[in-house]
């Protein structure tokens, strides 16, 4: 399992929020953390998150730390391609 990408996001409802987004297999899935000592839930994102995720990813691969099958499930939104 490749290591998940992850980033730091304030909401005005939540506060600051960890999000990470995991691929295991071909499924990816968007997970978020309210604080140090809650649990991982899993969401839906939104369009800002998938720019965040595709933009990282992105710059993931050309560093050699995302492969390239798991960067096209990123850039196709979890579906297949």
């Amino acid at each position: 399992m490749p290591r998940p990408i992850g980033w730091n996001k304030r909401d005005p409802e939540l506060g600051k929020l960890k999000i990470e987004a995991r691929i295991f297999g071909n499924k990816l899935t968007f997970h978020r953390q309210a604080g140090r000592f809650e649990q991982w839930e899993e969401f839906t994102p939104n369009e800002e998150d998938w720019d965040t995720v595709n933009e990282l990813a992105a710059n993931k691969f050309q560093r050699g730390k995302v492969q390239a099958q798991h960067l096209k499930i990123i850039q196709a939104r979890g579906r297949k391609f």
